[in-house]
């Protein structure tokens, strides 16, 4: 895995270029061979994706993140023939990237731990069931007989992450002219520390036992617990789920999908704002539909800490939203920095932009979450083109906010591939408790908590 940014981004330039060149011989192929020109458009588009595949899994780290996201989340750049054929190849970028070398598992182990695999656990499976951007998950037995998964980091990855943020630093002078109204400070060094963050694996250790301890005995939610004594900044060891991954579950019909959308709503959505803490990262690689209908959650080196301070304007604009209250949206905006520049915004024209973005919660009433929702709504922030393009360069994303947005785009990006229906803004208001529960799984939920509390 290279680690300088000067390699890492010559690979990134070389298979952009590749494309080019495949897009500019698709002229004379057409004339001369036998296939058709749809045909040839395929295959191209198809080399290309595997090209991406193959390097973004190469560079792992951030580079593996964009491709992760791409994966799911309907950017609105591709059209709409081609989409599917890119996320499908990028979705093996959730859990099937190239995987490390065998002596580097080791490598790492003796670095770790001073032992190797095999010296720790009764048994520990060599090929890994799972690789992601930063590590590698493998299954081992515990001497004492439990069974475990083991999360194990790349070498050199803290290393790659810190030359991909060099690369961002370096456009910070521009980002001001780019967004006028963007704290561009705040966020690179947002950016800068979650993603650091989840190079420390006793840190995620901890964020995963705090949900588990919040979920404990919950009727739709199992978090696994790590196992302290074999874990260290490197290597995460966490008890076992087993379940039907995402791609299975898009398998399912769709009142079985309307119900994992709903639970995945309730986990993210639901730990953010009853508990001020959740996972950030809701790609579909981070869990498992069990065969007893919870869902099993994992990964949570990107964890969201909401700052409390921001709560009660959270739920100010919500509330405003729910009643139409233009003035009442815009004034919780300003006081979370939303609004940095209020006389220069039309308090209207936000009001409108908000209630596009959080449409599905936005009113009373079954809401159906679709790939072109998530295409306007990422369009507005990255098509010039778009309408909403300039309006949105005066605007801020404050620091606290960052992955609160990360997270709901995620979350709504995986709705939208599950086409899941429910009425979002009933269940909201459950989590600001001015509603009672509406569906089957919101009152056993409901009747989980009277003997939970927070």
């Amino acid at each position: 895995m290279p680690t300088g940014k000067v390699t890492r981004f010559s690979r990134l330039a070389a298979t952009s270029l590749k494309g080019s060149m495949r897009l500019a011989m698709l002229g004379p192929r057409s004339l001369i061979g036998k296939d058709s020109p749809k045909k040839l458009l395929e295959d191209l588009h198809l080399a290309t994706a595997e090209d991406l595949l193959e390097t973004l899994g190469r560079l792992k780290g951030t580079s593996m993140k964009l491709g992760q996201l791409a994966s799911f989340i309907d950017a609105g750049v591709l059209p709409p023939d081609v989409r599917d054929l890119y996320q499908g190849v990028l979705g093996s970028l959730r859990d099937a990237a190239p995987p490390m070398k065998r002596e580097l598992v080791t490598e790492v182990f003796r670095h770790e731990f001073g032992k190797d695999p095999g010296d720790i656990f009764a048994r520990f499976s060599e090929e890994p069931v799972a690789a992601a951007s930063l590590g590698q998950v493998h299954l081992a037995l515990t001497k004492d007989g439990r069974e475990v998964a083991v999360k194990v980091q790349y070498p050199g990855i803290e290393d790659a992450i810190r030359s991909d943020l060099a690369v961002t630093t370096a456009v910070r002078p521009l980002l001001p002219l780019l967004a006028p109204g963007l704290d561009a400070g705040d966020a690179l060094e947002e950016m800068r520390a979650r993603l650091l963050e989840e190079c420390d694996y006793l840190l995620e250790a901890e964020n995963m036992d705090t949900l588990a301890d919040r979920y404990e005995g919950h009727p739709f939610v199992i978090v696994p617990r790590s196992i302290p004594e074999l874990s260290t900044e490197r290597i995460l060891t966490m008890g076992r789920a087993r379940g039907r991954p995402f791609a299975k579950v898009m398998e399912l019909g769709q009142a079985e999908k309307d119900r994992v959308g709903e639970m995945l709503f309730r986990f993210y959505y639901g730990s953010l704002y009853r508990y001020g803490f959740t996972s950030a990262d809701p790609h579909p690689g981070n869990y498992f539909l069990m065969d007893d209908g919870r869902m099993a959650f994992f990964d949570f080196g990107l964890a969201c800490n909401l700052d409390p301070r921001m709560v009660p304007f959270l739920q100010g604009a919500f509330m405003a939203l729910r009643d139409q209250d233009v003035q009442g949206v815009f004034k919780n905006a300003v006081a979370m920095r939303y609004v940095t520049r209020p006389d220069q915004i039309d308090p209207r024209r936000f009001y409108d932009w908000v209630r596009l973005v959080l449409d599905p919660v936005s009113e009373d009433r079954e809401y159906t979450f679709t790939r072109e929702f998530i295409a306007e709504r990422t369009a507005t922030m990255l098509d010039p083109r778009n309408p909403w393009w300039s309006f949105l360069r005066q605007l801020n994303l404050p620091r606290w906010g960052i992955l609160v947005y990360r997270l709901e785009l995620g979350l709504f990006a995986v709705l939208a591939q599950l086409g899941a229906t429910a009425n979002w803004h009933r269940i909201v208001l459950e989590f600001w408790n001015v509603a009672e529960p509406s569906t089957e799984l919101g009152r056993a939920e409901a009747e989980w908590m009277t003997t939970h509390p927070k």
